[in-house]
């Protein structure tokens, strides 16, 4: 064989070897995203008049959106978060609104405290058949920020840590024993876009985000034999407070629209991004731009981008820049 030729060769097999590489994605996307769920391979949800789901910080954002679709199914509910009125106006218009769902339990704690899990775990002493978990509350910087330069860093520091990590191992610890003497059971842990790679100027929060994300994948494999789903949840942008992105678009979904979207992946992904163009953009950032430009060159661009919403904040708030 001539040289010519043998690189014709290499060069014909990389192309099909690249070819069948980017069906085989296009061929995952497709089958997580609707086709699994479609044909019945995800959780088979099992709601009744005595199965609960609990959802935390369930009064705004994706945790609302989660907790009004169990409801819908017919789940029981008991909604966790700080502010005991919008609990309350939550709960009314639940069951105004989703009539299967025939009981609804709210729990008013402030999850930037680690003292109240006794208080938890008191009101959910009599409740055994907890069939699904959502961990949703979280906090964030006000804005993007240096760690030397965060306004009242102990504070957001300690906030952090309670509210993003500790909160997930806490409520873990209260439910999953319940589930693990049914062995069944779904922990849903809701992680961050921005622990697939560093995010400079949100690094706190980001490193707390993939605590969330290691936790959910080893308890995943400690307990997935056992009839119970732990699903790591990695949301990019969606129209949540805490986004401040208030107007939907292709990219940046509304919670109704993402959690639905989420929801087929239970069963299928244990690790999953949720909403189909979040999962276009984890590919091309993680695949193609991660392997082709070297791992740190997306915490590159967000370092850039989150300087320029630094700056706008500065300037809005009428700040000097150093």
């Amino acid at each position: 064989m001539t040289s010519s030729s043998f690189y014709e060769l290499f060069g014909s097999l990389s192309l099909l070897l690249l070819i069948l590489w980017f069906g085989f994605k296009i061929a995952k996307g497709i089958w997580t995203c609707y086709l699994g769920s479609a044909l019945g391979f995800g959780v088979k949800w099992s709601p009744s008049p005595n199965t609960w789901a609990v959802v935390t910080g369930a009064t705004d954002g994706i945790g609302l959106a989660y907790a009004k679709e169990f409801a819908r199914m017919g789940y029981n509910l008991c909604l966790i978060s700080r502010n005991n009125d919008k609990l309350e106006k939550t709960k009314e218009e639940i069951q105004t609104e989703y009539k299967r769902c025939s009981s609804i339990r709210t729990i008013a704690v402030d999850f930037t405290q680690n003292t109240i899990y006794d208080k938890i775990e008191q009101e959910l002493s009599d409740v055994d058949d907890i069939h699904v978990l959502v961990n949703n509350v979280g906090v964030s910087y006000v804005y993007p920020e240096y760690f030397t330069k965060i306004p009242e860093s102990k504070a957001l520091l300690n906030s952090i840590v309670n509210c993003n990590l500790f909160s997930v191992m806490r409520m873990i610890e209260i439910v999953l024993p319940k589930m693990e003497r049914r062995r069944s059971g779904v922990i849903i842990n809701l992680s961050s876009y921005s622990a697939s790679y560093p995010m400079p100027l949100l690094s706190v929060y980001t490193a707390s985000k993939i605590f969330v994300d290691y936790l959910s994948r080893a308890l995943q494999f400690e307990y997935a034999q056992k009839g119970i789903i732990i699903q790591s949840v990695l949301p990019a942008y969606v129209t949540t407070k805490m986004s401040k992105i208030r107007r939907a678009s292709l990219m940046v979904p509304s919670p109704a629209t993402y959690v639905r979207h989420a929801l087929k992946t239970v069963g299928i992904e244990s690790r999953t991004y949720g909403y189909w163009a979040h999962k276009l953009q984890g590919f091309f950032q993680d695949c193609l731009i991660a392997n082709t430009l070297g791992e740190n060159f997306n915490s590159k661009l967000a370092f850039d981008a989150l300087k320029d919403v630094r700056k706008r904040y500065y300037k809005k708030e009428g700040i000097k820049t150093e």
